[in-house]
């Protein structure tokens, strides 16, 4: 059974960018939490009334996240793509080390929409202007705010914290050291 190690931070903060990259030198396993979650395709209303509510992590379906992960794990070493670290119910106890990536709101903010700009062809103009409009609007009832709450949750369970503001800064270098130490501490049961 191979560690899980988890890679937490805002949105923007490069989470799967450097998950992908670092496992990929490691030859392990990644998880991204982003293919199992549904509270994203909620109405706006009804996030709202969740965070209003105390954004209570149990009420976050992830339907088939725990059987990937445990399936991934049983097979090696994991990284494990997620915004809610430790703190989400049916994942949060297979992970053996935590990471939090360090990102300023608006350094996220601007990634996050120059990603989906990439992502977006020219015959998809229209919809990305519209998607950028709807983000944008709810970024400071919504977004922000579960931002916040999430870095109040998850930072301080975080064994490991790696400042991404720079794209300079070796972010990659720091992932990597800190998983080949939890999987060498895994394999030797130190």
């Amino acid at each position: 059974m191979g560690p899980v190690i988890s890679v937490s931070g805002p949105p923007g903060a490069g989470k799967t960018t450097l998950c992908t990259a670092v496992a990929r030198r490691l030859g392990i396993a990644v998880v991204e939490y982003d293919r199992y979650e549904r509270m994203t395709s909620l109405p706006p209303g009804q996030i709202r009334n969740w965070l209003d509510r105390g954004a209570p992590y149990e009420e976050v379906a992830a339907p088939g996240l725990a059987p990937a992960l445990a399936a991934a794990a049983a097979r090696g070493p994991v990284l494990f793509d997620t915004p809610l670290g430790r703190a989400h119910p049916d994942s949060g106890g297979t992970i053996d080390a935590a990471v939090w990536l360090e990102c300023p709101p608006d350094i996220a903010l601007a990634r996050k929409v120059k990603q989906f700009a990439s992502e977006a062809n020219r015959a998809e103009a229209a919809d990305f202007t519209e998607w950028l409009r709807q983000y944008l609007a709810v970024y400071p009832l919504i977004i922000r705010p579960a931002c916040a709450i999430q870095a109040e949750r998850i930072r301080p369970g975080a064994d490991l914290l790696i400042d991404v503001s720079d794209d300079a800064q070796p972010a990659d270098q720091a992932l990597e050291s800190f998983a080949r130490a939890v999987i060498s501490r895994n394999r030797f049961g130190a």
